[in-house]
């Protein structure tokens, strides 16, 4: 229900047209243990009104004695200028969707356990944008609270781009509305796939894909994954997916979130089919009047403690 209930509040930022990515990085402290890590993240916002925006992204919380946590967030924010109109501030908040590996009993490789959970992320920025520029630079300051798990505090700095979506909701000079000339794709792609574990086992990773876009913003997928031997999983399945995937510059470039299942066969769990849940995050380039370029990065969550990250790059066929 959770997962419904942020994939229809993203839905509702697809009408905007303001829309701004940004990548950051600084520091995080947690509160127990008392350590300190690296701080990671992007985010890609739509503008809602004059004093509202909302967001999708990721944030990695860095490595402190006994979790490795990372996750999805999504977040509403009120804003407003202050000072000088090229200066920014903003407070918001919303769910946070974290996996972390933490210790488990006994010893060896296979000593962890992947721990899914919920939380709280809040924050608030200031944002500097030079007048006539697309760049703007950020100072963030983040506070996460998940009730079992890890509280931490991020302070980071980063930078962004303002983007103009492509037309969709609106019509252009002539009085039509913008529309895609291609709605049917076929994507291939080679990667890596590496376990969440704290030695983070790897191999090789691929799929092969069928994409179709139903509207402006919404699309959906299915294809074969097939994860080599990390000597604790070797996958083959089945992935399904909807997507959130706008287009900009003309459909040259998009971005996307996406979820779904993918129903897998495990050389390590013999006799089972699992069903493990998805979530990818996408963008792709158009190089050719047919042929864009694909990069997409998986997150599989199992029950299991065989969480995987399929990172892969290839190329598309559109028709």
């Amino acid at each position: 229900m959770r997962a419904i209930v942020t994939l229809v509040f993203l839905a509702g930022a697809t009408c905007a047209h303001a829309q701004d990515l940004s990548i950051s990085g600084g520091v995080m402290q947690s509160d127990n243990p008392d350590a300190r890590s690296f701080a990671l993240g992007f985010l890609y916002t739509h503008e809602l009104g004059t004093h509202l925006a909302a967001s999708v992204g990721y944030r990695n919380e860095g490595h402190v004695p006994g979790h490795h946590r990372d996750g999805q967030v999504a977040l509403a924010w009120l804003k407003g200028s202050a000072f000088a109109p090229e200066l920014s501030f903003a407070v918001g908040g919303g769910p946070y969707h974290y996996f972390d590996t933490t210790i488990a009993e006994g010893g060896g490789p296979q000593a962890f356990n992947d721990a899914h959970g919920w939380g709280w992320l809040y924050g608030a920025s200031a944002t500097w944008q030079p007048r006539a520029s697309r760049w703007f630079y950020q100072l963030r300051m983040e506070r996460t609270e998940t009730g079992h798990n890890l509280d931490t505090v991020m302070v980071m700095a980063g930078v962004g781009y303002h983007l103009e979506q492509d037309g969709t909701f609106k019509a252009n000079s002539s009085g039509q509305a913008w529309a895609r000339v291609r709605d049917d794709e076929v994507f291939g792609a080679l990667g890596q796939t590496i376990v969440n574990s704290f030695e983070s086992q790897s191999a090789g990773a691929g799929t092969l894909e069928y994409r179709h876009a139903f509207g402006p913003v919404i699309r959906a997928s299915v294809g074969w994954i097939h994860e080599n031997d990390t000597r604790l999983v070797r996958r083959d399945g089945i992935a399904v997916q909807g997507w959130l995937e706008p287009s900009f510059s003309g459909d040259r470039f998009t971005l996307g979130v996406g979820l779904g299942a993918y129903i897998s066969v495990d050389e390590y769990r013999p006799g089972t089919h699992d069903v493990l849940g998805l979530v990818t995050m996408t963008a792709s380039h158009r190089f050719a009047s047919h042929w864009v370029g694909r990069f997409s990065w998986h997150r599989v969550s199992t029950g299991h403690d065989r969480d995987s990250d399929i990172i892969l790059l290839g190329a598309g066929y559109q028709f």
